[in-house]
């Protein structure tokens, strides 16, 4: 896709735009979510018993001019007296001429049922900031003659159901958005909802796997799922593989580094391409470090 396209392709956005008072913004869409609950759910945090950041990068569609690029950072940490446990997160993203930036706190709350299950709690609050470099698409269209900028607020929820080897949660990370301030051209952020269930079964002392599933529905988009089963040698390498609804399949491989630090690779290739000599594959990479606060603390492996 040369710039020419990219920027018919920015045109037709903006059109849209017009036409629709916004054009519907999904949330982006990762390939390692599994280890990095917190941007599906709210409640995940209170799963972990260890303090955690990690960064993500992805590079989708690569070989499309102005295909999405994300890049997110995330930290949470327990208050162990309260079970509670807070958290951050900072995200950007562009898309052609459009681009957006946010940055959102996370609070959970978790309560033993039982000696073995527990249920978990989460709010998700903040603003982004989007953007559009309309300037960049050199029309004449006074419309899209000028850069714009607006800011939106949103709020999001979750629960978790979860022992030791088997979760299952409801969320909706952006359940509501309201707008700050006026804007020509706003964005319409629909809101998400995620059903995620996952189990950890031990083959031997050496050998784990970890099936699971996730459906997303937004509105106008219906309901889309992923299949995904992962296996753990060792504690320290997990291999995966996923299947997306969109006809997409997915590799993935974690590496436990040391105690605290992980690495994570995605690949993603589709089934089918209708964009003709572009190479649409996705590369994602994860990096996580979980916290030991004392020397005589030891993380335990996250399994989930």
């Amino acid at each position: 896709m040369n710039k020419r396209l990219m920027k018919a392709l920015g045109i037709a956005v903006m059109c849209c735009c017009c036409c629709l008072k916004g054009w519907a913004q999904q949330q982006p869409i990762y390939s390692q979510y599994m280890f990095n609950g917190m941007i599906i759910n709210p409640a995940y945090p209170s799963m972990d018993e260890s303090s955690s950041l990690t960064a993500v990068g992805r590079n989708q569609w690569v070989g499309v001019d102005g295909a999405p690029k994300t890049a997110t950072a995330s930290f949470y940490t327990p208050l162990k007296a309260t079970n509670t446990s807070l958290g951050v997160s900072l995200m950007n993203e562009k898309i052609t001429v459009n681009s957006q930036t946010g940055v959102h706190f996370n609070i959970s709350q978790r309560v033993k049922l039982n000696e073995k299950l527990y249920l978990a709690m989460g709010l998700k609050a903040g603003m982004s900031q989007f953007r559009e470099d309309n300037a960049s698409l050199s029309t004449s269209d006074p419309v899209f003659a000028q850069n714009q900028s607006y800011w939106k607020t949103d709020v999001g929820f979750g629960f978790m159901l979860f022992t030791d080897h088997f979760f299952v949660g409801i969320s909706s990370p952006t359940f509501k958005s309201f707008d700050l301030g006026n804007s020509v051209n706003k964005v319409v952020v629909q809101s998400h909802y995620f059903i995620q269930s996952g189990y950890l079964l031990t083959i031997n002392d050496n050998v784990k796997l970890k099936p699971n599933v996730l459906l997303r529905i937004v509105k106008g988009t219906g309901v889309q799922y992923d299949l995904n089963a992962n296996i753990l040698l060792k504690n320290l390498v997990w291999l995966g593989a996923s299947w997306r609804s969109e006809k997409t399949m997915t590799g993935l491989v974690q590496v436990q580094l040391n105690k605290n630090l992980q690495l994570g690779y995605s690949y993603d290739t589709p089934m089918q391409s209708n964009l003709k000599g572009a190479q649409t594959v996705s590369h994602e990479i994860m990096i996580n470090y979980r916290f030991s606060w004392s020397k005589w603390k030891v993380v335990a492996p996250r399994y989930f």
